[in-house]
């Protein structure tokens, strides 16, 4: 049963990478996912030939629990990632704050592009504060691309913020609430902001906004290229780990 069970795991895994590779192409946590895969499946083998072994018996007594502790604790991640990523507040807010995603060069990805048609389609006459520094492999800041590609879209400047310092989550939402605040002459915590980002990415960065002072906080999810999904998920548990004992 434990043999099928890892190696079905496994297999699953292994399908999911050759059709995400097939239809999205090359991505770095989705080729870790293969190598766990393989793992599964070569200790699922290990398991038919061994299982029985009194010690790997006595060395299972331990580690089953651990990894049943493991994935109970995962599902229950992927709850609330899935929870946030059906979060979209339709209702007006102060400020509309979208999360940067990543340039190539100058050109937006397809994330962030996502997230950029999300907030023009879902804005009632907000200011738009966009948000992000520029990284590696980027020639410019993404706070400039995420502007230039409102004001094409008919977003008059003088509703645009652009912070085009920050590197991550915490610091788009640390460096956009100064911003915020000059603007507003009022403290965040005053201000209904309603945060767009990518559907998965809802619920760490409510967390987080919180945790920086956003005390009336909405999430608004762009959607995610279905393939694209299920590893942004897994990868994403993760990170909300992360966050949560790290990110202050």
């Amino acid at each position: 049963m434990l043999s099928a069970l890892l190696c079905g795991a496994g297999g699953l895994l292994v399908l999911y990478w050759l059709l995400s590779t097939c239809f999205v192409g090359t991505v770095g946590f989705t080729n870790l996912l293969c190598g766990v895969g393989i793992l599964l499946i070569l200790l699922g083998a290990l398991e038919r030939r061994f299982g029985g072994n009194p010690a790997v018996l006595r060395v299972k007594k331990v580690l089953i629990p651990l990894a049943a502790a493991g994935i109970a604790g995962f599902l229950v991640l992927e709850g609330l990632i899935l929870a946030g990523a059906a979060r979209k507040d339709e209702a007006p807010a102060d400020y509309i704050l979208v999360l940067g995603a990543g340039l190539r060069g100058e050109e937006m990805s397809l994330t962030l592009l996502m997230r950029m048609e999300t907030a023009v389609a879902c804005e009632q006459g907000e200011i738009i504060a966009v948000s992000g520094g520029q990284g590696r492999n980027e020639d410019i800041p993404e706070a400039e691309a995420m502007g230039d590609y409102l004001l094409s879209q008919g977003i008059p400047a003088d509703r645009i913020l652009r912070e085009d310092q920050s590197t991550s989550t915490m610091e788009n939402l640390v460096y956009s609430r100064a911003l915020i605040e000059a603007d507003s002459g009022k403290d965040i915590s005053e201000l209904r902001v309603k945060i767009v980002t990518s559907d998965f990415h809802c619920c760490r960065a409510l967390m987080l906004a919180r945790r920086a002072g956003y005390t009336q906080a909405s999430g608004y999810g762009a959607p995610t290229p279905g393939w694209v999904m299920p590893s942004s998920c897994i990868r994403e548990a993760f990170a909300l780990v992360k966050s949560f004992l790290l990110d202050r």
